[in-house]
């Protein structure tokens, strides 16, 4: 089974998917439950009330960058809450990250109560694997003793295969997720557009002959590649 792995516009220049938008998918295509992974905890509120009014289960999920120790470069967790006490421990490792100086989450310093009905999920991109695949990352997070998993996509990107390749070298076990960022494969050029929009710095002169949408080469981060996908297996 593949997990849909939703974003919303609260995640700002990340996707074109309103809360809205997310619950008439979920309705018209009658998911269990929905799976939102966040940059920020600005939505939560507002989809949490959402998805209460619409009967639909959430399972929310914040994605923080981290580090062992401050002499590694720092890679990407998703921290899912697992019921309303993991939701009050999320929100404050999410204030912890802010927080600290480099707004990065050591997470050699948080202890085992912090992390107390929360999953950990690893994500296929960002990851301290991908990271040591592409970037020399010397990303090096131990999580031996929490509550993980290792996500698995194929997004027909050219690396997916290296990353898939490693995670069977390391012997991990994986559960297949999608992540979604917008509806529809035509929808691309619309997020292309979005992207660029917002990966302007200030200063910049403002022209999308080179918005610097670095890997931007699959349309398959929508809920129609999930679809599709799921009728496969």
């Amino acid at each position: 089974m593949i997990i849909p792995l939703f974003k919303t516009s609260y995640s700002i220049g990340k996707s074109l998917l309103r809360i809205e938008d997310i619950i008439d998918i979920a309705q018209s295509n009658n998911l269990k439950k929905v799976t939102l992974v966040e940059d920020n905890f600005y939505g939560f509120r507002a989809a949490n009330s959402a998805f209460l009014h619409a009967n639909i289960p959430m399972v929310y999920g914040i994605r923080m960058p981290v580090f062992q120790s401050e002499s590694e470069r720092s890679s990407k967790l998703v921290f899912f809450a697992k019921n309303n006490k993991g939701i009050n421990n999320l929100r404050n490792l999410y204030s912890k990250c802010k927080l600290s100086p480099l707004e990065v989450l050591n997470i050699s310093n948080i202890s085992s109560s912090e992390l107390e009905d929360i999953k950990i999920g690893v994500p296929f991109y960002d990851s301290y694997i991908f990271k040591n695949i592409f970037n020399f990352g010397l990303c090096e997070v131990d999580l031996e003793n929490y509550d993980h998993f290792y996500m698995e996509e194929d997004n027909s990107h050219p690396f997916d295969f290296q990353i898939k390749q490693k995670l069977r070298d390391l012997n991990l076990k994986t559960q297949k997720t999608q992540t979604i960022y917008y509806r529809n494969r035509e929808d691309f050029q619309a997020f292309q557009m979005y992207k660029a929009v917002c990966s302007r710095r200030q200063g910049r002169i403002p022209t999308f002959s080179k918005p610097n949408l670095n890997d931007f080469c699959s349309d398959d981060f929508c809920f129609e590649s999930f679809l599709e996908k799921n009728a496969s297996l």
